[in-house]
């Protein structure tokens, strides 16, 4: 299956921002594939909650500005909203919940056709034909 459009999680956004050299030759090895890399104002909320909560907290919020404004920022709509609340509710029924921003992110995956990479593969391989790209 040929991968075209990725939602790249926020576990796999910070090793980038910390120069991670398998996820920076990965994500390239991506690029270079014409891939679209993207992210969720979801990811970016949790991306400068982290930098505001850090001890260098200027350094990290420019860091996590400039990061963002590389990849196209998907948002939430009507019907990702409501996608994420039936997983959210279907995986708490099962006994198998997942954080409610995985829930949110996968609305929005769904919603938009996109396969997520993340190093959380367990919370996001509950959600029902949401491609999933374990972290490299």
């Amino acid at each position: 299956m040929e991968i075209a459009r990725v939602i790249v999680d926020t576990d796999i956004l910070i090793d980038l921002l910390r120069n991670v050299e398998r996820v920076v030759g990965f994500l390239a090895e991506m690029e270079g594939k014409r891939v679209t890399l993207s992210t969720t104002l979801i990811n970016a909320f949790e991306l400068y909650y982290g930098a505001h909560k850090s001890k260098r907290r200027e350094e990290n919020v420019a860091a996590t500005r400039k990061l963002l404004n590389r990849l196209l920022l998907l948002t939430l709509s009507p019907r990702s909203t409501e996608i994420a609340g039936s997983i959210y509710a279907e995986l708490e029924e099962k006994g198998q919940p997942i954080g409610l921003r995985d829930a949110l992110i996968g609305g929005i995956s769904l919603t938009k056709g996109y396969s997520i990479i993340t190093g959380n593969v367990e919370h996001f391989q509950r959600i029902p034909g949401l491609t999933v790209i374990p972290a490299p």
